[in-house]
């Protein structure tokens, strides 16, 4: 399967990643500061972090894009700020009231709307006891997951975050296979147990329960499309419009001098059949995969005493200097955009049955501390297809335990549906419901004599 460098500036501006991925978190406690450090144009690991509602895109950037005005922004600044709003995104954690909300939208709303909305004929009243049931079952389904599924959720979620300390040590190998098993004791009698924090993995970082919880980075930019300010943020003060029209290579700086950038950030765009379009920091790409994407290269003098050299110091493989192409870089930056990609390093080709399989190896944040950098010095854990199969069906076991209430509450909850027809039938509808009446009898003549009285 060939691997190449993208050569196409154009194509490189226009190509999306395939891996955007978004599980970033927005919590009140980070927001301010996140807002300040943009507007400052300071890094921060803060903006990111993973979210709390998975799946969706970085919600503060997408909203602010939208509002137009200073004063508009200044009353959804206040807005996204609010405790209502941050307690909103709380109950979008719980899954079962996440699809109560859906349901109950549908059958307090569009359900009787359409129901209505058809032909009424003699069939008026039938509608509108259908349309009744419909809007009890919204009611009804949203309060039993207030009242009973959030607070279980909630139950679940604490005893992940507490109990986990107090767990049979087989069993949280069988959930964590990462877990370093003699980072948990305080004593050599292995009697006493230390907080979750102080855990470390097999591989000496902080034990994480969270193997979705990603290092992810702003997704890198062509050099020739980042803003100057950015540029300068990175040690680089280049007249943007003086060098307009030239190769990357041939830009000066204010002061007459070749622009050079840090390692960390630099990327370069790779290109896999099947995997689509990525990018990937010089600084930890992984090394063979790098020998891959430049065969000329001797990969050997890329590192010293096991650190990183910069690229000025890298050789060819007959001996002749490195020239990095720097019409091949991208850059990373949040001021140049709210989209966040894993950082990858490299593929893990595996071939299991006969079936070959490509994936990207990505790595956890629980090695990168308070690094204040878009792109840390030092990586976190590896992630292994085992450690995803182990949280895969943890995940599936913590589901089941959330949809245990709302199982068992169905009887009761069906029979408060029923119940509340008649209330709403009244003040909503403003009629009651009409009973049933008996088909008149008809009497049967036989011969003109009087027969069998028949329904």
């Amino acid at each position: 399967m060939k691997i190449h460098t993208t050569q196409n500036l154009d194509s490189i501006a226009k190509t999306n990643s395939t891996n955007n991925m978004a599980l970033k978190e927005f919590r009140k406690n980070n927001y301010s500061e996140r807002m300040h450090m943009r507007k400052q144009d300071l890094p921060s690991d803060t903006y990111e972090n993973s979210v709390s509602f998975k799946g969706k895109k970085e919600i503060i950037p997408i909203i602010n894009n939208a509002v137009k005005g200073a004063k508009r922004g200044q009353k959804m600044d206040k807005f996204l700020n609010s405790t209502f709003f941050n307690k909103c995104l709380d109950l979008m954690e719980h899954e079962v009231f996440v699809q109560s909300a859906i349901s109950a939208l549908v059958c307090m709303a569009l359900r009787p709307a359409t129901i209505l909305a058809l032909p009424n004929g003699k069939d008026k009243q039938d509608n509108i006891y259908a349309s009744a049931h419909s809007i009890s079952s919204g009611v009804v389904g949203i309060l039993s997951s207030l009242l009973i599924s959030v607070p279980f959720s909630k139950g679940i979620k604490f005893s992940k975050s507490n109990k986990l300390v107090n767990l049979n040590v087989d069993i949280l190998k069988k959930m964590y296979p990462q877990i370093a098993e003699e980072s948990i004791w305080k004593d050599a009698s292995k009697t006493v147990r230390k907080p979750i924090e102080e855990w470390k993995d097999i591989y000496g970082n902080k034990f994480s329960t969270d193997f979705k919880n990603v290092f992810k980075f702003a997704k890198p930019k062509h050099i020739s499309q980042v803003s100057a300010d950015t540029l300068k943020t990175l040690g680089v003060d280049v007249d943007l419009a003086a060098m307009k029209g030239k190769s990357v290579n041939d830009w000066v700086d204010k002061n007459g001098n070749k622009i050079h950038l840090d390692l960390k950030d630099m990327f370069i765009v790779a290109k896999e059949e099947g995997m689509g379009t990525n990018y990937f920091s010089l600084k930890h790409i992984d090394k063979d995969f790098l020998k891959e994407l430049q065969p000329n290269l001797d990969i050997n003098t890329i590192e010293k005493d096991g650190k990183r050299l910069h690229p000025d110091f890298w050789k060819n493989i007959d001996g002749s200097d490195y020239k990095l192409d720097l019409d091949n870089i991208h850059i990373s930056s949040y001021r140049e955009t709210a989209d966040a990609v894993p950082l990858y390093t490299g593929l893990k080709r595996t071939e299991t049955a006969g079936k070959k399989e490509i994936k990207y190896v990505s790595y956890q944040k629980n090695g990168v501390g308070d690094n204040k950098f878009m792109v840390p010095e030092v990586l976190g854990s590896p992630i292994e297809q085992k450690y995803l199969d182990a949280d895969a069906v943890n995940d599936i076991k913590f589901k089941l335990l959330g949809w245990i209430p709302d199982i068992l509450t169905r009887p009761f909850v069906a029979s408060l549906t029923i119940a509340l027809i008649p209330a709403i039938l009244v003040n909503i509808f403003h009629l009651e419901k009409s009973k049933k009446h008996a088909e008149p009898k008809t009497e049967v003549l036989v011969n003109n004599t009087p027969g069998k009285v028949v329904a």
